[in-house]
């Protein structure tokens, strides 16, 4: 059953899903018009083949971990990351839908992995960890199956406590074959970027707020000179900047979304809208360049995730919600 609420007399109308009350979801992923994956606490996945009026709900293992990034490739095939320290961090994957799932990688009890992101066209895939002992903890598989170490695929070293913000698995993003990293807790938050065939990532710092539990919380690229970040200090909210765009070298902060507290996840819409979301509700932007953002909900939201015809919110007590793709 959906519940529509045009909230604050907005023309986007948000479809209020029916999902499990009790799951936080966190990670969302839709790959066609049908088809959304979302995860979340509870070791849970859910998914839809229909999108989002009934869902289907698997988990991948018994322990109460949270999922907080799934990357779908259809509607059988899936990747989910669970987060924490002493082997919590986890990689699965299922092949049939989420009728059975086989763990893929699982990291050593040091690693704390943040988000992953996938190439659906080579089924490459890349996972950001925190810094361990001043060196980088990258996870590759090239082919969705075999795992490498990639410590040194980073032109730079990392900075002390250097690592990423799991809020929303937005913190490596692959888009327009381009891969990109946001990083957070160390002085300064930097982006991480390389084409799809490159060897390195490239390290540019950048003016988004740093600082422990401070940085990029997620990264939109559009090419390797060219990109969204979105992030904030989850422990000062007033800090800024929040949102900025980088094009050609330079950093240009755009006009800041109406949401209290660091932005925790950034999706760009196929009509190039912007949504950013927040425990504090969801925002909508029309164009980069545009100045007024409007507030779509108040719902605690921690992540989004368009496809050609709708977009997909999920948060908190088990949120959910559809839009139809703003027309700019």
């Amino acid at each position: 059953m959906l519940v529509s609420s045009a909230l604050l007399a907005l023309a986007i109308d948000v479809q209020v899903l029916a999902t499990r009350p009790d799951v936080n979801w966190i990670g969302v992923s839709s790959p066609s018009p049908d088809v959304v994956w979302i995860s979340g606490s509870k070791a849970t996945i859910g998914r839809s083949t229909d999108g989002g009026n009934t869902w289907q709900y698997s988990q991948p293992t018994s322990n109460d971990l949270q999922f907080r990034d799934i990357e779908a490739l259809d509607d059988r095939h899936a990747y989910a990351l669970s987060i924490g320290n002493n082997g919590d961090s986890r990689v699965y994957h299922t092949s049939n839908g989420g009728r059975d799932w086989q763990l893929s990688f699982r990291a050593g009890g040091n690693q704390f992995l943040n988000c992953l992101a996938i190439s659906p066209s080579r089924n490459e895939i890349w996972v950001y960890g925190d810094s361990i002992d001043g060196q980088w903890d990258l996870v590759r598989s090239p082919d969705g199956r075999n795992w490498l170490p990639s410590r040194n695929a980073i032109d730079g070293a990392p900075q002390g406590a250097e690592g990423g913000l799991a809020a929303s698995g937005g913190c490596v993003r692959f888009r327009n074959n381009v891969w990109a990293i946001g990083t957070a807790n160390a002085s300064t938050a930097r982006l991480l970027i390389k084409s799809s065939f490159g060897i390195r990532f490239k390290t540019i710092d950048t003016p988004i707020v740093a600082g422990p539990s401070a940085g990029i919380a997620s990264v939109w690229p559009f090419s390797e000179k060219h990109a969204l970040l979105v992030g904030g200090d989850l422990n000062h909210p007033e800090r800024r900047p929040r949102i900025v765009e980088y094009k050609d070298g330079d950093f240009t902060p755009l006009a800041e979304p109406p949401l209290a507290g660091a932005l925790y996840s950034l999706t760009v819409t196929p009509n190039k809208g912007l949504i950013v979301s927040n425990p504090a509700g969801v925002a909508y932007l029309p164009t980069s360049a545009s100045e007024t953002w409007q507030v779509l909900t108040e719902a605690n939201v921690w992540n989004s995730v368009c496809n050609l015809d709708s977009c997909f919110l999920v948060g908190k007590d088990g949120y959910a919600a559809r839009l139809s793709v703003p027309q700019n």
